[in-house]
C-alpha cells in the first residue's frame, strides 16, 4: 500500500453523523452518506471524483483481497480509518460492512434535458416512504427515464434510506426536487396520471396505444393518491386494475409497471 487511512478524529465523526441524520447538514454541504461495498467500490471504479473521503475499519480493509484494499488507499481519495464501535454508531444498517462514504450531491442541467425533442419523464407527487423512493429511483434509471420531477415534501432523495435503496442508482438518473404543479405544467409535456380508476375518463393502462413524445408520469403515495390539482392537470388519466378484493399496490410497483407498459409503447409522430 502506497499510504495507511488516517485515524479519524471526533470533530469528524460528530460531522458524518450530522450528514447521516440531518437534511439540513446535507443540503449545506451539498453531500450524502453512501454504505455498502458493492456500491462504494463501482463509484471508486466510475467515478472516484464524486468521494469527499472514505471511512473504514481496520477489520474491513483486512478482509478485502490485496487488490481492493490497495484500490481504496491509493484511489487518491482521503481515507480514515474507524474502530468498529463507532462506525457501527454512525451506520444506517444494522449490521455495518466496515466501509462508509462521504459522496458529493450529483448535479444535473435541466435546462439541456428539456432541450430534447423526446422526454419520457416522471413525477412524485408528495411521495415520503424512504424504501418506495428508492426503488423508484432504481427503477426509473433502469427504465431509462430522462429525469425524476419530485413534489415538495417528498421524502428527501439522499436520506440513507433512500439511498441505500437506489443501489447505486442516484448518479444515473436526473432529479429535481421542490417542483411545483407550475413547474411541472412548464415543462411543456403531456401528463399522464396514475389514478385509481373512480374518475370519469379514466381509462386502463392497457387501453394507451402511443404515448406522446414528450410525456411525463405522474403517481402518487398508496395512501393518499395523486392530489386533485395534479389530477385536472393531466391530460391522460389511466388504471392498473387489479384483482377484485385487492385495492391499490404501493407506489414502487405501481410505477414500476406503468413505466414498463408506457416505455414500450410507439411514440405519437415517431417510430415504434
Amino acid at each position: 500500500m502506497t499510504s495507511s487511512p488516517r485515524t479519524v478524529s471526533r470533530n469528524f465523526l460528530s460531522h458524518i453523523r450530522d450528514v447521516v441524520k440531518t437534511k439540513r447538514t446535507r443540503d449545506r454541504e451539498r453531500v450524502f452518506v453512501l454504505e455498502g461495498t458493492k456500491p462504494i467500490l463501482e463509484l471508486l471504479q466510475s467515478a472516484p471524483q464524486h468521494i469527499v473521503c472514505l471511512v473504514v475499519t481496520p477489520t474491513f480493509l483486512e478482509r478485502q483481497p490485496p487488490e481492493v484494499a490497495q484500490q481504496i488507499v491509493s484511489s487518491g481519495c482521503t481515507v480514515h480509518s474507524c474502530p468498529e464501535h463507532q462506525l457501527a454508531q454512525l451506520s444506517d444498517v444494522e449490521t455495518s460492512s466496515g466501509v462508509l462514504a462521504i459522496v458529493h450531491q450529483p448535479t444535473w442541467n435541466q435546462s439541456a434535458i428539456l432541450a430534447q425533442p423526446k422526454i419520457f419523464g416522471l413525477y412524485g407527487d408528495m411521495l415520503q416512504d424512504p424504501t418506495n423512493m428508492g426503488t423508484i429511483i432504481r427503477t426509473a434509471a433502469g427504465l431509462n427515464v430522462s429525469a425524476l420531477w419530485l413534489a415538495p415534501h417528498s421524502v428527501d432523495v439522499f436520506n440513507p434510506k433512500v439511498v441505500r435503496a437506489t443501489a447505486g442508482a442516484l448518479f444515473q438518473l436526473p432529479i429535481f426536487p421542490h417542483t411545483s404543479l407550475e413547474e411541472l405544467q412548464n415543462l411543456d409535456c403531456v401528463i399522464m396520471a396514475a389514478d385509481a380508476g373512480t374518475s370519469e375518463g379514466c381509462v386502463p393502462i392497457r387501453a394507451i396505444r402511443s404515448i406522446p413524445a414528450r410525456t411525463v408520469l405522474a403517481i402518487g403515495s398508496e395512501s393518499r393518491g395523486l392530489s386533485e390539482p395534479v389530477l385536472d392537470a393531466a391530460t391522460v388519466r389511466f388504471t392498473i386494475p387489479l384483482k377484485p378484493g385487492v385495492e391499490s399496490l404501493n407506489a414502487a410497483a405501481a410505477t414500476a409497471i406503468a413505466l414498463f407498459q408506457l416505455s414500450g409503447l410507439p411514440v405519437e409522430g415517431g417510430k415504434v
